[in-house]
C-alpha cells in the first residue's frame, strides 16, 4: 500500500487533481474509525474531500473496495465521483505498482435509490423480487388506476388535506362543491403516500387517530397492497424493502462479509442535508458493525429538497442519533474555506444567513458553525455584489438583457454567454416567472438555454406526433365531444385541438416536407378500419389489435418531418421523451387497440381511458424537457435556471431574481411536516417549527444557494419595492442592502 504522504503528494501532481488540499480537509480524508460529521459550505471542495478520503481507504489502508458504501443525491453526481476516482487512482497506480490491482468497479456507489435495488436483487430479497421498480410518471399513472384514493370522492377528507391538492379551484370563503378531479386526487395521493413512507410513520397510530388519518392509512394500504398484487414498487416504498432487509437475518451476509464478499465497513453520504427519515435509519442501520463508521458531508444552509421528502434535521441533529442508536458522538469537522468567490461575494452571503433572527433559533442550523473564509484567487477592487433596480417591475428584464448585451459581451468581460446564469424559482415561461426575461432576451438576439421553462408539450414537434398519433385511433375526432356535467368541454379538449392546428400549420409550411406523414396517416386510417371490421373471431373474443399505441408512435417518428427533427439535439430529445412516456403507459398493458362491437373504428371505452388517463396527465402534469447529463450548459447560450438546478454548480457571473413571491409562502412540503409529526417515529427530540417557520427558512436557503453559485460577480434583480422588509437582502434591511451595494441600472 502506499504512504499518506506519498498518497498525498501523488495527487497533488496536475496529472492529478493539480492542488494540495487544505488542513481541514486532510483532516476529514485522514480521519480514522467512527462517525464523522462534515459541514461542507458552498464552494469548499467537499466533492474533493469524499473521492480523496474514498482512494485513502483503498490506498492506503487497504480497504476492499466491496466493503465501501458511496452514496450520493443524483446520477450525474454518481457519475462525477467515479470519474474522478478513476482519474486520480490511475494516477496512484502509476506512482506505486503495489496498487495496481485496486479496482474501483467493486465499490457501491450511485444514489441510494439504485443502490437499494442493486443490492436487493443480488441477495434475492423474496419480498423484493418479480418486480417493476416505477418512475415518477409510472407511480403517478398507477395510482390512478389501481389506488382508492383516486375514486375517493368524500369532500370533507379532500377539503382536510387540500394543502396537497395543486390547482384546486375553490371557492373564498365558501365551502367547495366538488371533490378535485381524479387526476388531482391521484396526483395527491402519491405525496401522502410517498411522505408516509420517507417520514418513516406509525401506520397503527394513523389508524387510531380516527376520522380523516384513519381513512388516509386505509387508503395508504390498499395502495401498498394493490402495488404487491401487481408487482410493483415505487422509489418511497424500495427504501422501506432495503430497510426491512437491512433489520433482517437475510442482511448478514452483506453486512458481515462470506467467504465471497468482504464485511461492509465505511458508509460514505454525500448532500445528507437532504436526507429523509427513512433514509437516515438506513444509513444508521448500514453502519451497525462497530467502530461504526459513516462519515456524512453537506450543508445543513443548502437543503432545498424538503418538497421531495428531504428534512434538515437529519444533518442538524446527527450528533442526537449518533447518540441514539451507537451510544458515540461524532467527530464534527467543517470545511470552511471558499474556493470559489470573490471575497465580497463570500462576505455577502455569509453575513446573509446569520443575519435572520428565524435562522438563528436552536436546531435550526448545525451547532459551532463558523463563518466561511475567503479562499479564492479572484480579488479586485469592483463591485462584486451589486443590484439591478428600476422604477417599474416590467423594466427590469430589459434592464437584465441590455447590461448582459451592452457591457458584459461587448466589453469584453466575458468570453461566452455560458459564463453567466439567470437563477429563479421557476424557469417557467409565463409572465411572473421566466417569460419576461425569455422575451428581452429574445429581442436583443441573445440565445438562451432553459430546459426547464415547461413548455416541453408546447413545442411544435410534440405538438405534431401527438396529432398524428391521435388521427390515426381517432380519425373522426371523436375527442371534440367530451363534455363535463356542466356541458363545457373537457379540459383537455382544447388543447387537442391546438395540436391539430399545429400540425396543420406544420402541413401548410412549403419548407417543411409531410408527404410521407399524410400518405401514412391516410393509408394508416383506410387499414385500420379493415383491421377493426375483421377483428372479432372466437380466438380474439376481446377484440383485440395486434397493434398498440407505442408501435404506432414509432411508425410515425419513420416519417418526414420527424425524421429531419431528429437530427437536431433539442427536438431529438423532446421526441425520445415521448417514446419514454408511452412506454411508461405501456408498462400497464392499456394501449394494446381494441375495435368496438360493430367492427367499425376504435372501441371508445378504449379512447376514454387513453384521453382521460393518460393524455389528460401530459397536459396537466407541466413536464420537463430532457437534459444532456453531459451538458450543464450548452456553449454560445445564456443559461436561465431555477435556482434547485444551480445547487453544485458555480459560474462567474450570477444574476439572481430576488422576489420569490410572498415570502414564507406555506405549501404542501411545509403543511406536512407538522401534521404528519404525531405519527413520526423519531429518533430523537425534533424542534417544532410551525409550516410559516419553516417556509421563511426554506426561502433563506434558497437564496442562501443563489448567492453562493457566484464566482466573480453576484447582480440582485429587483425594485425598491420588492425588496423593502424582504428576505432577499440580510435581516430584511433594504436601507443598509442599498448602503452597501452598488446599483448597476436606476
Amino acid at each position: 500500500m502506499i504512504d499518506i504522504q506519498t498518497f498525498h503528494s501523488c495527487l497533488a501532481q496536475t496529472t492529478a487533481r493539480g492542488y494540495d488540499l487544505d488542513d481541514n480537509q486532510k483532516k476529514a480524508v485522514e480521519y480514522g474509525d467512527g462517525q464523522l460529521w462534515l459541514l461542507a459550505g458552498p464552494g469548499s471542495g467537499k466533492s474533493e474531500v469524499l473521492v480523496t478520503r474514498t482512494l485513502k481507504l483503498l490506498c492506503v489502508d487497504n480497504i476492499e473496495p466491496k466493503s465501501i458504501f458511496l452514496t450520493t443525491f443524483t446520477e450525474k453526481a454518481a457519475r462525477n465521483l467515479e470519474d474522478r476516482l478513476a482519474t486520480y487512482l490511475a494516477v496512484l497506480q502509476n506512482t506505486d505498482s503495489d496498487i495496481k490491482d485496486v479496482d474501483i468497479a467493486d465499490i457501491r456507489i450511485g444514489t441510494l435509490h439504485s443502490l437499494c435495488n442493486d443490492i436487493l436483487q443480488e441477495y434475492r430479497y423474496p419480498n423484493y423480487q418479480n418486480v417493476r421498480l416505477l418512475d415518477k410518471v409510472e407511480q403517478d399513472l398507477f395510482t390512478y388506476r389501481y389506488s382508492d384514493i383516486s375514486k375517493h370522492e368524500d369532500l370533507d377528507f379532500w377539503i382536510h388535506f387540500d394543502y396537497v391538492v395543486k390547482t384546486w379551484k375553490k371557492p373564498k370563503n365558501q365551502k367547495p362543491k366538488y371533490p378535485p378531479n381524479k387526476w388531482q386526487r391521484a396526483k395527491a395521493g402519491v405525496t401522502l403516500f410517498n411522505h408516509i413512507v420517507e417520514d418513516y410513520l406509525d401506520i397503527d397510530r394513523m389508524l387510531n387517530a380516527g376520522e380523516h388519518w384513519e381513512t388516509l392509512a386505509e387508503l395508504y394500504q390498499q395502495y401498498s397492497q394493490a402495488l404487491k398484487d401487481n408487482y410493483r414498487c415505487d422509489f418511497a416504498h424500495l427504501q422501506a424493502y432495503f430497510l426491512e432487509f437491512l433489520k433482517s437475518p437475510a442482511s448478514r451476509q452483506f453486512l458481515e462479509g462470506d467467504y465471497q464478499n468482504p464485511p461492509l465497513k465505511y458508509i460514505l453520504v454525500d448532500e445528507y442535508q437532504d436526507t429523509n427519515p427513512i433514509q437516515e435509519r438506513i444509513y444508521l442501520a448500514l453502519a451497525h458493525q462497530k467502530p461504526h463508521n459513516i462519515t456524512v458531508v453537506g450543508d445543513d444552509d443548502q437543503a432545498l429538497y424538503r418538497f421531495r421528502g428531504g428534512n434538515v434535521t437529519c444533518m442538524v441533529n446527527f450528533d442526537k442519533a449518533c447518540q441514539e442508536i451507537f451510544n458515540q458522538t461524532p467527530h464534527q469537522l467543517q470545511l470552511e474555506n471558499n474556493y470559489r468567490s470573490h471575497p465580497d461575494i463570500v462576505n455577502f452571503f455569509n453575513h446573509y444567513i446569520t443575519s435572520f433572527a428565524e435562522m438563528n433559533v436552536s436546531g435550526v442550523r448545525a451547532p459551532n458553525k463558523q463563518p466561511i473564509i475567503a479562499a479564492s484567487s479572484i480579488s479586485g477592487n469592483y463591485p462584486a455584489v451589486s443590484w439591478i433596480q428600476t422604477k417599474n417591475v416590467g423594466d427590469l428584464a430589459n434592464s437584465v438583457a441590455q447590461f448582459i448585451h451592452n457591457h458584459l459581451i461587448s466589453d469584453g468581460i466575458i468570453k461566452d454567454l455560458s459564463q453567466c446564469v439567470l437563477l429563479l424559482r421557476s424557469a417557467k415561461d409565463s409572465p411572473r416567472n421566466a417569460g419576461p426575461f425569455i422575451q428581452a432576451f429574445q429581442n436583443l438576439g441573445i440565445p438562451i438555454y432553459n430546459p426547464r421553462s415547461k413548455s416541453f408539450m408546447d413545442s411544435g414537434e410534440v405538438k405534431c406526433l401527438l396529432a398524428a398519433l391521435i388521427q390515426v385511433i381517432d380519425k373522426n375526432h371523436s375527442f371534440q365531444s367530451k363534455k363535463d356535467p356542466k356541458g363545457k368541454p373537457l379540459s383537455w379538449v382544447t388543447p387537442i385541438q391546438e395540436w391539430f392546428a399545429t400540425l396543420d400549420h406544420i402541413r401548410n409550411d412549403s419548407n417543411i416536407s409531410t408527404n410521407s406523414l399524410d400518405d401514412y396517416l391516410k393509408k394508416s386510417n383506410t387499414k385500420l378500419s379493415e383491421v377493426c371490421k375483421n377483428s372479432s373471431s372466437q380466438d380474439n373474443p376481446g377484440r383485440f389489435l395486434k397493434l398498440n399505441l407505442l408501435e404506432i408512435i414509432y411508425r410515425i417518428l419513420a416519417q418526414e418531418p420527424f425524421l429531419t427533427w431528429r437530427q437536431d439535439p433539442v427536438r431529438n430529445l423532446r421526441l425520445s421523451k415521448v417514446t419514454r412516456l408511452f412506454e411508461g403507459y405501456n408498462s400497464f398493458n392499456l394501449d394494446s387497440l381494441r375495435a368496438n362491437y360493430t367492427g367499425t373504428e376504435i372501441d371508445s371505452s378504449f379512447l376514454n381511458r387513453f384521453y382521460n388517463m393518460f393524455v389528460s396527465y401530459l397536459i396537466e402534469a407541466g413536464i420537463d424537457e430532457d437534459e444532456d447529463d453531459e451538458v450543464i450548459v450548452p456553449e454560445g447560450s445564456l443559461p436561465i435556471m431555477t435556482i434547485h438546478q444551480s445547487k453544485g454548480l458555480e459560474f462567474p457571473f450570477v444574476f439572481v431574481v430576488t422576489k420569490l413571491g410572498r415570502e414564507g409562502q406555506v405549501g404542501a412540503a411545509q403543511q406536512l411536516e407538522q401534521t404528519l409529526a404525531p405519527f413520526r417515529q423519531n429518533l430523537y427530540p425534533r424542534v417544532t417549527r410551525t409550516p410559516e417557520d419553516l417556509a421563511i427558512e426554506d426561502d433563506i436557503r434558497l437564496l442562501y444557494v443563489a448567492y453562493s453559485r457566484a464566482q466573480y460577480g453576484l447582480i440582485l434583480i429587483g425594485t425598491k419595492t420588492q425588496i423593502k422588509s424582504h428576505i432577499a437582502v440580510p435581516n430584511r434591511d433594504h436601507l443598509e442592502f442599498q448602503r452597501n451595494t452598488d446599483a448597476l441600472i436606476i
